[in-house]
């Protein structure tokens, strides 16, 4: 009887870990895990997901000056998928701020405004 207790405690353990690693984007392909990797070996990304206003190659124009590359995910997206993309861009952001200085988006930011200027794109479609 004791066994069966026991048993059962672990399996419910390991069904709530799995869920949770679920849950936190462990089981996609950019996660916590994939982040650091992507830092030891120099090749920091930044994954958007949904529409892309500007092109991947439009954008990896002015990313590679701060160290990094753009990859568009796709517009649908599960759950898990979106946290392991959070938790993925936080970290690779962290590693950014370290490599760049606190005030490096500001300045993307304005590269990228310009960028969308050249483009001609109406006000109208933000």
């Amino acid at each position: 009887m004791r066994k069966k207790k026991t048993l059962l405690f672990i399996t419910i353990m390991l069904i709530g870990i799995g869920v949770s690693f679920w849950n936190f984007g462990f089981f996609n392909r950019y996660n916590y895990l994939t982040a650091k990797s992507h830092i030891a070996v120099n090749n920091p990304q930044i994954v958007f997901f949904g529409e892309a206003i500007l092109t991947t190659s439009d954008l990896n124009k002015v990313s590679k000056k701060y160290g990094f590359k753009i990859v568009n995910f796709g517009c649908i997206i599960s759950q898990s998928e979106q946290n392991g993309i959070e938790i993925y861009n936080s970290q690779i952001n962290n590693y950014l701020d370290k490599l760049n200085g606190i005030g490096w988006k500001a300045e993307y930011k304005k590269e990228i405004d310009s960028l969308k200027k050249l483009t001609n794109i109406p006000k109208t479609a933000f």
